[in-house]
C-alpha cells in the first residue's frame, strides 16, 4: 500500500509539473502572439499614417473649406448739366471661397506611447472671389450720350461690390468660421489614428 501511495504522488507531482508546464507554454504563446499582433498593426497604422499625409495632404494644392454665395443688383448713376443722368440696373451672383492656401503647411505628427496626433493647422485665407460672368444681367433705364454708362465702368463697379462684399465678410468673422471649419475636416482626416488628436492653429 505504501509503494502504490508513494507511486501515485510521484505521478501525481509529473502530472502537476506537465499540466504548470503547459499552462506556462499556453500563456508564453498567447502574450507572443499578442505582442506580435499589436507590433504588426502598429505597423500598420504607422504605414496609413504616412500614406495619408504622403499621398492626401502634401498633395491638395490647397483647401477650401467654406463659400459665401451672393446676389446683387446694382444701379449705377451717371449725371451731366445737359440731358440728365444716365442709368442702368446691373444684376449678377458671385461667390467667396476660404480655405487653406498650401496645404502641404498642414503638420501632422504619430506618437504611439501616448496614442495621440498632433496636427498644425495654417490659418484660412480668401481662395477665391469671383463674379459669376454668366449670371450677370443689365438693364439700361436712361441714357444721356453726354455721359455714357460704358461697359468699363460697369465692370469697375462690380468689381469695387465684390471686393466690398469681401472685407465684410472678413470684418463679421468669416474667416473664423473657416478656421474652425477646417480644423474639423483636418482632424477627421487623422481621427482614426489615435486616441486623441491634438490641433494647434499656426500663428498669422
Amino acid at each position: 500500500m505504501a509503494r502504490r501511495g508513494k507511486g501515485f504522488r510521484k505521478a501525481a507531482i509529473r502530472l502537476g509539473i506537465v499540466v504548470v508546464s503547459a499552462t506556462l507554454l499556453v500563456t508564453f504563446s498567447w502574450l507572443s502572439f499578442s505582442r506580435a499582433e499589436r507590433m504588426r498593426e502598429e505597423k500598420r497604422r504607422s504605414e496609413a499614417f504616412d500614406n495619408l499625409t504622403a499621398n492626401v495632404i502634401e498633395r491638395i494644392a490647397e483647401l477650401s473649406v467654406l463659400e459665401y454665395r451672393y446676389t446683387d443688383v446694382m444701379e449705377l448713376n451717371r449725371g451731366f448739366f445737359i440731358g440728365g443722368a444716365s442709368s442702368s440696373l446691373v444684376r449678377f451672383s458671385g461667390s467667396v471661397k476660404a480655405g487653406i492656401a498650401d496645404v502641404s503647411a498642414v503638420k501632422a505628427s504619430y506618437d504611439p506611447a501616448t496614442g495621440t496626433v498632433s496636427v498644425s493647422v495654417p490659418p484660412c485665407e480668401i481662395l477665391s472671389n469671383e463674379v459669376d460672368i454668366g449670371s450677370v444681367r443689365i438693364w439700361d433705364l436712361k441714357r444721356n450720350l453726354f455721359v455714357p454708362i460704358s461697359t468699363e465702368f460697369k465692370i469697375q463697379e462690380v468689381s469695387a461690390f465684390r471686393d466690398k462684399v469681401a472685407s465684410e465678410l472678413e470684418a463679421t468673422g468669416f474667416l473664423a468660421d473657416a478656421n474652425a471649419r477646417a480644423e474639423e475636416i483636418v482632424g477627421s482626416l487623422f481621427g482614426g489614428f489615435g486616441n486623441s488628436v491634438k490641433l494647434t492653429r499656426v500663428s498669422e
